[in-house]
């Protein structure tokens, strides 16, 4: 019985083991946790790209807004043409 409780206790030797182990242990979860997010200079990059692709936005938004109109204004154009060669087919056939 006296065994039993003797290897419950944790000796110098665990100890020492454990304090050499520590610090390669946390230098590789540091590591690990800095693996999960970008550099400086990746966010940066990132950052700047996602700049570019919003003003690469507002320009498209900008140019289909300039199509919309110029559409309507062709298509306002066509009516008045074929009101135009209406009148012109009323007039030619009152001549005849």
């Amino acid at each position: 019985m006296a065994n039993n409780v003797g290897e419950g206790k944790i000796g110098f030797n665990n100890l020492d083991n454990f304090l050499k182990a520590a610090p390669i242990l946390g230098i590789g979860m540091i590591a690990y946790f800095q693996s999960l997010f970008p550099s400086k200079t990746d966010f940066d990059r990132m950052t700047q790209s996602m700049y570019g692709i919003e003003k690469q936005i507002i320009e498209i938004k900008t140019l289909q807004n300039t199509v919309d109109i110029n559409t309507k204004a062709i298509q306002d154009i066509q009516k008045q043409l074929q009101s135009l060669e209406i009148q012109l087919i009323k007039s030619n056939t009152q001549n005849n």
